[in-house]
């Protein structure tokens, strides 16, 4: 077989926008139909002093986008679009001082290894090229040390911080970005922001105890089974306990700051992002020839299967399940190694010799194929082609068992969360995210209810793909009118904009605020490649 003949179906149906559609166009479009954005606002700061705002949290809180934390990113963070809104006349907001990365494209968290092999190339952002369409790395640059004033920071957010790292001490020797601004090698992240005194703060934290082993595809340890494995390995799936305890410690910490007031953001459904949904289940084209001898490869391993039934080993139904069958045309699924099957073992001849069929079967509609996997589909990398002669592995698919376990999960954590700030006597509001996600994704009601979101997520799922706001239809992905970042899970700066408006709405639901709510139209989506 050869690799030009294996046709995947990559991003342009997703996505729909063509090249003539430019984000400067649209930009412009939203401007002339918006308010003038210049015009003198005032505020209110209702209970809360926002003399000192500090944000504590991981990668969002920080602005890492595009795969990298860089300049541009940082300043269209939703902790600095707050803290602009925050000194709106009025509302007594003060400075607001981020450690910046001082760097045009940053380092890409994805491609990059850490620390990088000697010679490697470095890789920076992401940007998005129109002719594949899909996102392709630029020249990025090693990050230091932080040059400014640590003391004075008011940003302490940290890309890949679980909630369970942030209140351990020493965490920053596991962690270079958190190395970069520590104040010691051995405080904890919760330590230092809670130091920083702020009178206001935002926390958004427990993302990562669910998102490291959903980017895994589920391959990592779950702490339920291996608590000691989440000391050792960061995509470690949270024990529940140590979950609760080191949330519990966090708010706490923010909390012993006298008259202090903040708001807590929950964790989103993460399997809508774009990470997960870019790559269709069926991606691989064939034509009758490529068909006909993939089929006569599999062909013993049918056989294998027919025999197991013949043994009573698995059922028909099993069988049916596992069976690999590759047809002509566009649409084939792909090959998948599952460890959730069953061990297959049959006798193979009159002696009793046996063998064990490996775990082998197609991917389904309910299979989840990871982003990084459409840079190896149709590729030969010594075994045959990726995800058809060389089964896809468990690295590269969240299957549907391990969706269960991500969203159940995902629901646990939220509720403790819920139950927790329920417990700070008004000083922290909670900032429910998940239904701006079951609006924007198109979930219906039942399907928010089957992931476990809360009662004001299934109301938001209307069912109808896209968020409306100020005229726009706002999608889900990182087309001209996405809302999410190249890498496919982080916010681009119109996604931090609109997190900051919902984080204004709840201020001034809870705390009696007026403070204006941000323009969405002079913040940019993604950024095309040259």
């Amino acid at each position: 077989m050869k690799n030009h003949r294996i046709l995947p179906i990559f991003l342009a149906a997703l996505l729909g926008f063509s090249a003539c559609d430019t984000e400067d166009e649209l930009i412009e479009e939203r401007l002339t139909n918006n308010p003038d954005p210049t015009v003198k606002l005032r505020g209110n700061p209702g209970s809360v002093d926002f003399s000192k705002y500090v944000a504590v949290g991981n990668s969002i809180t920080a602005g890492l986008m595009d795969a990298a934390l860089y300049t541009k990113g940082q300043q269209n963070s939703f902790p600095n679009i707050l803290a602009q809104q925050f000194q709106i006349e009025g509302v007594g907001g003060g400075l607001f001082n981020q450690p910046d990365i001082n760097s045009d494209d940053g380092f890409n968290i994805s491609l990059n290894e850490i620390p990088p092999r000697a010679g490697a190339p470095i890789f920076g952002r992401f940007k998005l090229d129109l002719s594949i369409p899909g996102p392709v790395p630029t020249n990025g640059e090693l990050f230091g040390p932080y040059s400014g004033d640590i003391s004075q920071l008011n940003n302490f957010g940290i890309p890949g911080m679980r909630v369970i790292d942030a209140v351990t001490p020493g965490y920053s020797v596991f962690n270079p970005f958190f190395t970069r601004i520590a104040a010691s090698s051995a405080t904890s992240l919760i330590q230092q922001a809670a130091a920083a005194q702020g009178s206001f703060f935002t926390i958004w934290l427990g993302n990562n105890d669910v998102l490291a082993w959903a980017n895994s595809g589920g391959s990592a340890p779950d702490g339920e089974i291996d608590p000691l494995a989440q000391l050792t390995n960061p995509s470690t799936l949270t024990n529940i306990e140590n979950f609760t305890a080191a949330y519990t410690g966090a708010i706490n910490a923010m909390l012993s700051v006298p008259n202090a007031q903040g708001v807590a953001i929950n964790i989103p459904p993460i399997t809508l992002l774009p990470f997960y949904r870019a790559v269709p289940y069926n991606p691989i084209a064939l034509d009758q020839a490529n068909a006909d001898a993939l089929n006569a490869g599999y062909q013993g391993y049918n056989s294998g299967l027919d025999a197991a039934v013949m043994q009573q080993v698995i059922t028909s139904e099993e069988a049916a399940q596992r069976k690999i069958t590759l047809t002509a045309g566009a649409g084939n699924p792909i090959v998948i190694v599952d460890e959730d099957l069953s061990e297959v073992t049959i006798i193979v001849n009159t002696n009793g010799d046996t063998s064990t069929l490996p775990k082998l079967r197609q991917s389904t509609p309910n299979d989840l194929l990871l982003f990084p996997i459409a840079t190896r589909l149709g590729q030969d990398l010594g075994n045959g082609i990726y995800g058809l002669q060389d089964p896809a592995t468990d690295e590269f698919v969240l299957t549907l068992n391990e969706q269960i376990t991500v969203n159940t999960r995902l629901a646990t954590f939220n509720a403790i969360i819920a139950n927790i700030i329920a417990g700070t006597e008004g000083r922290i509001a909670l900032l429910d995210i998940n239904p701006v996600f079951a609006n924007i994704a198109g979930l219906t009601s039942e399907q928010a209810a089957q992931l476990g979101m809360s009662a004001e997520a299934q109301a938001a799922a209307d069912g109808q793909i896209g968020l409306i706001l100020e005229g726009v239809n706002y999608q889900p992905d990182f087309s001209p009118n996405g809302i999410i970042s190249t890498d496919g899970i982080h916010p681009n700066p119109k996604g931090h904009a609109i997190v900051a408006n919902e984080i204004i709405r709840v201020i001034n639901e809870s705390f009696g605020a007026s403070i204006p709510a941000v323009n969405l139209s002079p913040f940019s989506t993604v950024e095309v490649a040259p």
